[in-house]
């Protein structure tokens, strides 16, 4: 009998239904260490200004994300440049595809929204599907760099000898990592016949993200920054308020809670997996046993359905006013 081809359905039908069980699983076990009425006060916890700190923080990483896609894709320099909509500087098609990209990335498990972006990308903004795809690996690479960066600057109680290494390593392996990346697609350009094609069309995705122009642009990094130094302070905000553990430890859970998106395997919606690392975060910030750990698990629950209903309302409003985003008729 000849074995299973590696994409039948029943294969994706049980990485669907593992996923689901290990993400499920885990928020199961986290909140059988937690009473109910400790998540309800978890909720209720935070002021108004909080909350509407949280969320101003969270949509204003919207338009950071945004903006890094309109110099990342080029935008500017596409025939639709001159009558694409525009508020403040930003098109409002590249908003209106970094909200339902996010919507879905949300919402779908092992991060199967991010398939969203390359048909998002070419149906909306008329890119490439090539070019898609290596602006959103690109786009990958380039937030686990600026996560990493901001972790080890930013760690509540590192020493200034590890965060100093920590980042020399981080420049060093980035560098390394394109070298690498050269003389492997140097090396597989040499070498005929079609063995390894899908290894070797990814590493030319891979290869061409590296060496477009608009991917390192200043400004792109510069949003890149933007972003996510908004969003986690807004998590880590919320989270402080829940916990009254200050915000050292707030941004540590805030930024295991985004770093467990990194775990090959997610639940439905991150449910489990974006629990456990904000949990994770507190842990290795904070002493075993303090009042606020005991609270980490309550307060990841409450950031991660913020963080959802909010991406969710975003995606649905962006989803359903496509007129907003039309290019406008000439005069």
């Amino acid at each position: 009998m000849s074995p299973t081809p590696p994409n039948t359905p029943t294969r994706r039908w049980l990485q669907q239904a593992l996923t689901w069980l290990v993400g499920l699983g885990l928020l199961a076990w986290l909140l059988s260490h937690v009473p109910l009425d400790t998540v309800r006060e978890a909720l209720a916890a935070p002021s108004p200004w909080v909350w509407a700190g949280t969320l101003l923080g969270l949509l204003l990483s919207y338009l950071m994300r945004a903006a890094r896609l309109q110099i990342v894709l080029g935008l500017a320099d596409s025939p639709q440049a001159p009558s694409a909509r525009t508020a403040l500087g930003l098109r409002l098609d590249a908003l209106r595809v970094i909200l339902m990209h996010n919507a879905a990335v949300n919402l779908l498990p092992m991060r199967a929204g991010e398939l969203s972006f390359p048909w998002l990308a070419s149906t909306q903004l008329r890119m490439p599907l090539a070019q898609a795809v290596a602006s959103l690996l690109w786009m990958r690479l380039q937030d686990l760099a600026v996560l990493l960066a901001l972790g080890l600057m930013l760690w509540p109680g590192l020493p200034l000898a590890w965060r100093a290494g920590g980042l020399t390593l981080l420049v060093l392996g980035w560098q390394a990592g394109i070298k690498t990346l050269n003389a492997l697609h140097a090396s597989a350009h040499k070498q005929d016949g079609a063995s390894g094609a899908k290894w070797k069309a990814l590493l030319q995705r891979l290869h061409t993200a590296l060496l477009d122009p608009h991917h390192h642009q200043p400004t792109a990094w510069l949003f890149t920054w933007a972003n996510w130094a908004i969003k986690l302070t807004a998590g880590a905000l919320l989270l402080s308020a829940i916990t009254r553990a200050g915000m050292g430890a707030g941004w540590a859970g805030a930024l295991g809670g985004e770093l467990a998106a990194v775990v090959p395997i997610q639940g439905p919606a991150g449910f489990g997996t974006y629990e456990a690392g904000v949990w994770a975060g507190f842990a290795l910030s904070m002493p075993a046993g303090s009042v606020g750990l005991s609270q980490a698990v309550p307060a990841a629950l409450a950031l991660h359905l913020c963080f959802l209903l909010c991406a969710v309302a975003a995606g649905a409003i962006a989803w359903a006013t496509p007129s907003w985003t039309s290019p406008r008729l000439p005069d």
